[in-house]
């Protein structure tokens, strides 16, 4: 029987550059979702948005977005020969 783990991270916004994009990244606030620990997340933006657009975006977002979530499943008998 599958289970099904739902693991949650506050999250903030910053811009920064990915190469010439401009992008938004994802900042969890704390290493507590397992599956992207050490992953950077980001929105990478259509060409031509200025750095103030992305700044104002992430600002958007910041404001109105609170966490991330990551669900996964398992098998729980895979999971209990892992233990």
């Amino acid at each position: 029987m599958a289970t099904t783990k739902v693991e949650k991270a506050g999250v903030g916004f910053s811009v920064g550059r990915q190469g010439a994009s401009v992008v938004i990244e994802i900042r969890p606030h704390h290493d507590t979702i397992a599956s992207i620990k050490g992953v950077q997340i980001g929105f990478e933006l259509l060409n031509g948005i200025t750095s103030e657009q992305a700044k104002k975006i992430a600002d958007v977002l910041s404001e109105n977005v609170i966490g991330i979530f990551a669900i996964s499943t398992a098998d729980e008998r895979a999971q209990a020969a892992s233990h």
